[in-house]
């Protein structure tokens, strides 16, 4: 019985070698090399205000208004980047590790890159966007309303057919100064 098994195992293990072998001497076959395929590219924005006021209180974008879509888009094959009005490192407030998307976006290198290492406003080229997403957090309520800069990237993306969505917070972005003065003596607000 042992000599059986010895032989099986012998025969087993020989047939990949024997598989290669044959393949070596056969024709080689252009393989096309293959690019990442992607349904595009879409661009979040998270703040990089992180003092609530005068509170003391830290603040920031909100994990789970950034996780939850990034999953969802990330899944349907669009490539993610991630802006801020200053760039760099964003603050974060909402974490909770235990919630497996969470969990999911920091485990995803490429995420971790893109969030720790936001671009500038200046860095970035509208063209390339099918989307622009604001993500919410107390903290874009200082550094997103009035902001030109994040005006002029999204007014691109949407001229040229993009979506702009947003979340929470995240509308504070596509308020300009709405001002009694700007708005006219006949304003819905009742100012005169």
């Amino acid at each position: 019985m042992r000599m059986l098994r010895r032989n099986a195992l012998s025969f087993l293990t020989f047939m990949p070698i024997a598989a290669a072998a044959e393949s070596a001497f056969a024709a080689p076959v252009a393989v096309p090399e293959e690019k990442p395929k992607t349904a595009g590219k879409i661009l979040f924005v998270v703040t990089s205000h992180g003092e609530l006021g005068n509170t003391g209180r830290k603040t920031g974008y909100w994990l789970s208004e950034v996780t939850r879509p990034w999953k969802v888009l990330k899944d349907a094959g669009y490539e993610i980047d991630f802006m801020s009005p200053k760039g760099g490192e964003c603050p974060v407030e909402g974490q909770n590790p235990s919630d497996p998307v969470n969990k999911a976006f920091a485990q995803d290198l490429s995420a971790q890159k893109k969030i720790n290492f936001t671009i500038k406003p200046s860095e970035v080229k509208p063209e390339e966007y099918k989307a622009i997403f604001f993500a919410g957090g107390h903290g874009v309520m200082w550094d997103f309303p009035d902001n030109k800069e994040l005006a002029a990237i999204t007014s691109k993306i949407y001229e040229n057919g993009g979506v702009v969505a947003a979340v929470c917070h995240g509308p504070a972005a596509l308020i300009l100064s709405l001002t009694p003065k700007s708005l006219g003596p006949q304003s819905a607000f009742g100012f005169n």
